[in-house]
């Protein structure tokens, strides 16, 4: 049977949680390991989140050791909503459990939406008279507590930036999550094609890159790209030397260390987009033979971190016609 670890706030709590109660709940899988009268002792109970699988808040009691001294007082609530969301980042499941009426605390929170978020009717939110939602209330932590241990969930959280930020482009956000889920679970050595799908996202990266001219046009050549990045110019070669066709304006619109790393996984994935006539590296046939999976993640959490850099130069450059004057020069322009 599975073990739950409990923390209730209560302002009440002593005569809530007597010994009989405790051991009854210890004997269906919910051990009590905190009480807390108020918000603060709640706070000092949540030092070890690690060590806590769900709270159980009531709506009456104080962010201090003071009294109540009214029903609309929820500040034990509050502060409570504040350590789940701030504190916890919402990853240990909050409970209420009190016999404050729906109709009083919905009119109380009835311009905060994020309550309700937060405690759901009959999901996140019980009453304490009724046994039935008391004993439902139960069943609900134990939904929510395999919930947090799953993986997804786990994987979710832990990465939530970094898989918003995959989301502007099709297909990464699914390779990196399958990526992440598969190397919590040790299984990268069955990944597919991971090389290839690593090729692909940076070539869409590229591709919006020029799209909103954040660079010149150039993406159609990803190791140049690349170079443009690092060395703030695009150049070819004429005979024995080289010509800009382009260089970079202002600041650096990537840091350099990660220039440097995005110039090693273009590298790395060279033979991503091309035929197997044209590989040098082979780098999908070494890892099929090898199983490299710490070559695979020095690749895809270099490719996290250039999306992650990508998401923020959207934003703060969300103009194209703005960026094109202000970002690089057309030195073919310049030169007629």
């Amino acid at each position: 049977m599975s073990v739950y670890n409990i923390v209730w706030a209560d302002d009440e709590i002593d005569d809530l949680l007597d010994e009989i109660t405790i051991q009854e709940l210890k004997e269906n899988g919910f051990n009590i390991v905190g009480q807390a009268h108020d918000g603060h002792e709640l706070e000092a109970l949540l030092e070890r989140p690690d060590l806590v699988d769900a709270v159980i808040v009531d709506a009456n009691f104080n962010e201090s050791n003071s009294k109540i001294e009214s029903e609309r007082d929820t500040s034990g609530l509050d502060y409570a909503r504040s350590l789940y969301r701030m504190t916890l980042k919402c990853r240990v499941p909050f409970f209420l459990l009190t016999n404050r009426s729906d109709e009083l605390l919905k009119e109380i929170y009835q311009h905060n939406r994020a309550f309700l978020e937060d405690f759901p009717r009959h999901k996140r939110w019980f009453k304490k008279s009724d046994i039935t939602e008391y004993n439902a209330m139960f069943d609900e932590i134990k939904k929510a507590v395999e919930e947090t241990k799953s993986t997804s969930f786990i994987i979710r959280n832990k990465y939530k930036y970094e898989l918003n930020a995959a989301s502007l482009l099709d297909g990464t956000n699914e390779f990196i999550y399958e990526f992440l889920v598969r190397d919590f679970e040790n299984t990268l050595d069955e990944i597919k094609e991971p090389f290839v799908s690593v090729r692909r996202s940076i070539e869409k990266i590229f591709g919006r890159c020029e799209n909103m001219k954040l660079i010149p046009p150039i993406s159609n050549n990803t190791n140049g790209t690349a170079n443009y990045f690092l060395y703030n110019n695009y150049s070819i070669k004429e005979g024995e030397t080289f010509k800009t066709l382009y260089e970079m304006e202002g600041d650096d619109i990537m840091p350099k260390p990660l220039a440097q790393a995005l110039k090693y996984i273009v590298d790395i994935t060279q033979d991503g987009s091309h035929s197997k006539n044209e590989m040098k590296l082979k780098v999908d046939e070494y890892f099929e033979k090898t199983k490299d999976v710490l070559l695979l993640r020095s690749v895809v959490f270099v490719l996290i971190d250039v999306v992650k850099w990508f998401a923020v130069t959207l934003l703060n450059h969300n103009e194209p016609y703005e960026n094109e004057h202000i970002l690089w020069n057309d030195c073919k322009e310049q030169s007629k």
